[in-house]
């Protein structure tokens, strides 16, 4: 046969609505609350596990389903949570959210880049020793991305 398996890599793609604003130094039209129809690459490359995956695509979607139709905002924003409340203050903005309609970034801004890195950093919690390398690229529309890469 003289072939050999030298790499093991799963790709995944999926899409979810969210909303969200950014904080800049700037004027921005992305001050603004708005959303977008994120599309989502994901790759991850590794060894299989004992059940013969490098990762459970489930864990993936769950991961959607967290995002999903939902406003993301940057911890640094809260200034309260109190009977399943949220309280967001940003670029003059006072916002107060049922808990579980917001998602709320370990992150200081809620850019595309930083979206990537927080998907990637949530898989990683989840990836088996077996796991080498992860890649996450975050579509904000079909001309713009922001990607990220985890490695061991």
């Amino acid at each position: 046969m003289g072939f050999h398996v030298t790499e093991r890599k799963i790709g995944w793609h999926k899409d979810f609505d969210s909303s969200h604003f950014l904080a800049l130094p700037y004027e921005s039209k992305c001050l603004r609350i708005h959303g977008h129809t994120y599309n989502v690459d994901v790759e991850i490359w590794g060894d299989v596990n004992e059940n013969g995956m490098i990762f459970d695509f489930n864990h993936l979607s769950r991961l959607i389903k967290l995002l999903d139709h939902r406003i993301l905002v940057s911890e640094k924003w809260v200034v309260e949570r109190r009977e399943g409340l949220i309280v967001i203050e940003k670029n003059g903005k006072h916002l107060e959210l049922p808990a579980g309609e917001a998602v709320v970034l370990d992150k200081p801004n809620v850019t595309a880049e930083y979206i990537a890195e927080w998907f990637a950093e949530r898989i990683a919690e989840k990836a088996g020793n077996n796991v080498k390398k992860i890649r996450v690229r975050i579509w904000e529309d079909p001309r713009s991305y922001a990607e990220v890469t985890l490695q061991r």
